[in-house]
């Protein structure tokens, strides 16, 4: 279990490095988010 939370926290970091140093990845990190909470929401 500690070893999912770690992957959890390094895939967490990742993104942000990502949103911050790539243009245009922070839109694709938010359509990703958009449809999995769409479909959590039904």
């Amino acid at each position: 279990m500690k070893k999912f939370y770690v992957g959890v926290a390094i895939a967490l970091f990742l993104t942000i490095l990502a949103v911050l140093l790539v243009p245009g990845v922070d839109d694709f990190v938010e359509q990703t988010f958009q449809r999995y909470l769409g479909r959590a929401a039904r």
